[in-house]
């Protein structure tokens, strides 16, 4: 699903991305995905269960109050993706109170913002939605549960429903229904990149081809030859380290069908009203000199860059870090900051 990634260019940027998780992994420790495992449902019995869930999206979408037997963070990305849409990996966390009774099951709406509501009666959904899922897990790991969408760029609300296996006797299943804003951005035109990913954890994947587009769904931080844990929160201690990964888009060519792409990391200490110079850290280039004989951006080769930061020397406090890609073909640039504070050992 996500772009570039026919048989050839996957090969081609896996390599890219296996040697960007081994530099990464010197100072990171790689495990296994701490993500909730989606998977479609799969019979009448995990249909039943997410059913009702249409219903109470429908009253929640008509102004109804939402459900709320436990409590939902929302954090998301955006990855360029072929046939004119954005890959939107996302990640709610259980912030308070638990679902006990497993499976849980999941349904996803997502609405063109500003849209008038649908026609009661008979209708094909895909023809009234930007998109809609159906999904179970089995229990979340840390609290934490994964899924993706799809959607061209735009602004839409996103309504994503769990409840909990109905008992046979007791109270009702655990339900809520968590209603996000999202605005999609357009990757396809001009310089661009994809959401900076801060990771808590990475790892090589190791499967030799691209995951089908339900296995994307499953797996939505399966993502350029890596399997990323997204760190859900933004204080570190001086004894981790700030680690990232994101794609730079649309580059042109320079010599030998290669990038000439140059990306700057500076670190600013914020302090209320000001904020001053911390450090930086050593740039990116990507161009015929660094990449390999084989990269081709005609090939569809993907410009991976990252950066992974020791906070040992951080003192307490709030900073920002400010990227900067320049395309030195064209001198287009762009700049994208990650907020982060930095507190404890």
């Amino acid at each position: 699903m996500v772009e570039s990634l026919d048989d050839g260019g996957w090969r081609k940027s896996r390599s890219l991305a296996f040697r960007s998780a081994v530099a990464f992994a010197a100072v990171a420790a790689i495990s296994t995905s701490a993500v909730g495992q989606t998977k479609k449902p799969v019979n009448a019995e995990q249909w039943d269960q997410v059913k009702p869930l249409f219903k109470i999206v429908e009253e929640v979408a008509a102004g109804a109050p939402a459900p709320a037997d436990v409590t939902l963070t929302w954090q998301c990305h955006f990855v360029d993706a072929v046939a004119g849409v954005v890959l939107v990996p996302f990640t709610v966390k259980i912030e308070h109170g638990e679902f006990s009774s497993f499976p849980v099951a999941m349904y996803l709406r997502v609405v063109t913002r500003g849209a008038p509501a649908p026609a009661p009666g008979p209708r094909d959904a895909l023809a009234q939605y930007p998109f809609e899922d159906a999904a179970i897990f089995v229990q979340p790991n840390d609290g934490r549960i994964s899924r993706a969408f799809v959607a061209p760029p735009g602004e839409y609300d996103v309504y994503v429903a769990l409840t909990e296996k109905p008992a046979l006797e007791g109270p009702p299943p655990k339900t809520v229904v968590l209603k996000q804003a999202v605005s999609v951005p357009d990757l396809k035109s001009d310089l661009a990149v994809s959401s900076i990913i801060v990771y808590d954890r990475i790892e090589v994947d190791p499967r030799n081809g691209r995951p089908s587009f339900e296995d994307q769904l499953d797996e939505p931080y399966a993502l350029w030859g890596t399997r990323l844990t997204p760190a859900i929160r933004n204080t570190f201690g001086r004894g981790e380290n700030l680690s990232m990964i994101f794609l730079v888009y649309n580059a042109s060519a320079a010599a030998d069908d290669k990038p000439d792409v140059e990306v700057r990391y500076t670190f600013h200490r914020r302090a209320d009203p000001a904020e001053t110079f911390f450090t930086g850290a050593r740039p990116e280039f990507f161009n015929a000199e660094t990449l390999g004989r084989a990269f081709s951006l005609a090939a569809g080769d993907l410009i991976i860059a990252g950066q992974q930061m020791p906070l040992a020397s951080f003192p307490d406090g709030e900073y920002r870090l400010e990227i900067t890609v320049t395309d030195n073909t064209t001198r287009k640039s762009l700049t994208r900051d990650v907020t982060f504070a930095v507190g404890g050992s």
